[in-house]
């Protein structure tokens, strides 16, 4: 709550993932009553708005396509209700567009099928997302898109999800601009293979080979990408847009060694 008694609203997509829970979990300790949308599992939906309520945290839930206009929609309409209906206590202040489409078909093999799902949901999606919200988000209010280390390394064997992430970079340093008349900041978060509950993380050399993207070594943890994103939602990050914050333990500084095609290969 702000020192005027106004309650501030994330929302928050892709939150039943291995990352979007743990985003949820720390932007609600932040201060955050969360909007948590979730595309098919809705008992794991029904179990986070449970944890984050059982501390003490509004939280709602809402079933969406993102890849649909109609989820889009959803969504925005969901997050402008529990607005209306706080009667101006509740002002929407922080978006996190994390749901996507991962790995991805190859040079060769994607289709039109297939690279219009991975635009519609990993950058359609974010755009208008950003868009519409926007509208009724006050000064202060922030941005955070989810990108993704493949978009700044060569990577044929995923190309359409690297293309996909690749866009919302590009979404990110436009729309901070568009933005920045109203005081509303728009920055990005760029993780590396992050290990969010997927079968690949118990495969020892698929995670060697993951390992060997980072200069630093090893993989993730959401909470690396979580408290990534509290500090662009926060004060602190009060003179931060148009930003990249790479947390892929130094996998953007170039490829080391021999590469397979894509992780997949491993599986």
């Amino acid at each position: 709550m702000k020192h005027d008694g106004t309650r501030q609203l994330a929302v928050i997509t892709g939150a039943t993932g291995g990352i979007g829970k743990e985003i949820c979990r720390r932007v609600a300790m932040s201060g955050f009553d969360i909007l948590a949308q979730y595309h098919s599992d809705r008992a794991a939906a029904e179990a986070l708005q449970r944890e984050v309520e059982d501390n003490q945290h509004l939280c709602r839930i809402v079933q969406a396509d993102l890849a649909s206009e109609a989820g889009v929609a959803s969504v925005c309409s969901a997050a402008e209700a529990m607005r209306a209906d706080s009667s101006g206590t509740l002002e929407i202040r922080a978006l996190v567009n994390n749901a996507a489409r991962l790995l991805g078909p190859s040079f060769d093999e994607a289709t039109v099928a297939d690279f219009d799902a991975y635009m519609a949901l990993n950058a359609r999606a974010p755009f208008f997302l950003s868009q519409r919200l926007s509208r009724n988000m006050p000064p202060g209010a922030s941005i955070v898109h989810i990108s993704s280390a493949s978009a700044h390394f060569s990577s044929p064997g995923d190309i359409v999800y690297a293309v996909s992430k690749a866009a919302v970079e590009a979404l990110t340093k436009n729309s901070a601009e568009a933005l920045a008349a109203r005081g509303i900041r728009v920055n990005a978060v760029v993780p590396g293979f992050t290990n969010n509950g997927h079968s690949a993380f118990t495969i020892p050399e698929a995670v060697r080979y993951m390992s060997s993207f980072a200069v630093l070594g090893g993989v993730a943890s959401p909470t690396h990408v979580a408290d990534a994103v509290v500090f662009l939602l926060s004060d602190t990050a009060a003179r931060t847009t148009g930003s990249i914050l790479d947390v892929s333990g130094g996998s953007m500084l170039g490829a080391r060694g021999p590469r397979a095609h894509s992780v997949r290969d491993l599986l």
